[in-house]
């Protein structure tokens, strides 16, 4: 993650959008547009974060088990 990034504040519905006003729009977006600020977007992408990286854990520790008891026979 850039350090320069701002934090995604998803309760702050009055920040700016990087995107011009008078800029078109493809159709196929126009339905996922309607509220680009979606607070329960944020959380999934979040929850989804956090579910990698205790299955990335989890794994670590299972391999980790897998070879101690393999380095012992």
């Amino acid at each position: 993650m850039d350090k320069n990034q701002g934090f995604f504040d998803p309760y702050n519905f009055s920040m700016q959008q990087n995107v011009p006003h008078n800029a078109p729009m493809p159709q196929e977006m126009a339905p996922m547009m309607d509220n680009p600020i979606n607070p329960a977007m944020y959380y999934e992408q979040q929850y989804m974060y956090y579910r990698y990286l205790t299955q990335l854990l989890e794994y670590k520790m299972k391999l980790k088990e897998w070879e101690k008891m393999n380095n012992g026979k």
